[in-house]
């Protein structure tokens, strides 16, 4: 059992702020098997560019407890930045990780890190998730990519969540968090999307072809157009949204590789290819892309039809993978929006480079625009 509420408890705002009289009130007695804890120490982990919450390790230490007690977890907060966590807060990005938590984790079948303490304030942008921590598991990398059999594991289990939710009736009820073709959530995408288009061809050109820059500024005039015929088109379904290899971890065992799939900030309500087409466009070296995405596309349908899909051709499938590729647009232009390339670490700046280029190409590959009409 997990604490998952809006209420009146106390949130930190920092995992500084986490101490084991706190812990004592928000765990469970299972997941201390019955101890009291007097002690934790909180280490900051993962980098990345953007980053939206600040993420740590707890230890704990207890009295009274029994061998089973939890003595490793991972705290999940808006980050400290006033700036990106007001973004996070516009967007309703902790909003919607509370309600997959509250409403949707314990009902699907892809694996996610278990839930021990899901809180939100979301009036006063507050929110905290205590969860179970995943190492020693095999971290995705999107700089390094990954091996055929950990594309093929991904996009199969992406596959069987996507048929979960398969035109499901209930995905309305989640609209408060989850949004959908007609939301309002998408007409504030298109503000950020007009804020950052001149950025794209200022300051970006360099990354991406001047055909690219010019169907960005196409979809900006045909804004509802390009959503109708791209990421909403049916059929919908519950998406990541954020379907990379660093939301991404692994393990080896001898009958295979399972996935965990982190960080439920960025789900919709739209078409499943959205999630496809982000990550073999984002994650890969466009020469292998080019060389195993109608494979990958195939097998990712055949999990489709074996999760109980009907009605969905591989032709389809396939049309609506190019069509998808116009959401790799928004991506391009919103990043341009939002980054300041110039102040990113090493890192970072490598891998918003190699995504600008990945994500142009792979527009242009598709012939994505011609779906634009």
């Amino acid at each position: 059992e997990i604490v998952s509420a809006m209420q009146t408890l106390w949130i930190p705002t920092t995992c500084t702020e986490i101490d084991a009289a706190w812990l004592n009130a928000v765990l469970s007695d299972e997941v201390r098997d019955g101890g009291t804890v007097v002690g934790v120490t909180a280490e900051i982990i993962g980098e990345g560019v953007g980053l939206l919450g600040e993420l740590a390790r707890l230890t704990l230490t207890y009295e009274g407890a029994g061998r089973d007690a939890v003595t490793s977890m991972i705290s999940k907060l808006p980050t400290p930045n006033d700036g990106m966590r007001r973004i996070g807060n516009a967007f309703g990005l902790y909003k919607k990780e509370f309600g997959f938590y509250a409403e949707v984790a314990h009902r699907v079948s892809i694996d996610v890190p278990a839930a021990y303490v899901n809180l939100g304030d979301h009036d006063k942008g507050m929110y905290v998730l205590i969860m179970e921590d995943m190492s020693p598991r095999r971290c995705g990398n999107q700089l390094e990519s990954c091996s055929w059999n950990d594309a093929h594991v991904a996009l199969s289990e992406i596959a069987g969540f996507h048929a979960t939710w398969w035109e499901h009736p209930e995905l309305d009820s989640f609209a408060d968090w989850l949004p959908g073709p007609q939301s309002d959530y998408m007409q504030m995408i298109k503000q950020q999307y007009l804020r950052g288009l001149p950025r794209l061809r200022e300051h970006f050109s360099y990354l991406v072809s001047d055909s690219v820059i010019a169907l960005a500024e196409r979809q900006a005039v045909q804004w509802d157009d390009a959503l109708e015929r791209g990421a909403m088109r049916a059929p919908h379904t519950f998406i990541h949204g954020d379907f990379r290899l660093d939301n991404m971890m692994f393990h080896d065992h001898e009958q295979g590789t399972d996935l965990t799939l982190l960080d439920w900030q960025l789900p919709f309500r739209a078409n499943p290819m959205w999630d496809v087409v982000y990550f073999l466009a984002g994650n890969f070296d466009p020469q292998w892309r080019r060389r195993h995405q109608a494979e990958l596309v195939g097998l990712y349908h055949d999990s489709l039809v074996a999760n109980g899909v009907t009605g969905y051709t591989r032709e389809q499938c396939w049309q609506d993978y190019r069509a998808s590729g116009l959401v790799l647009v928004s991506y391009l232009v919103n990043l341009a929006g939002d980054i300041d390339i110039d102040s990113f670490n090493d890192r970072g700046r490598e891998l918003a480079e190699m995504l600008f280029r990945r994500y142009a190409t792979a527009i242009e590959d598709l012939d994505s625009e011609a779906f634009l009409g």
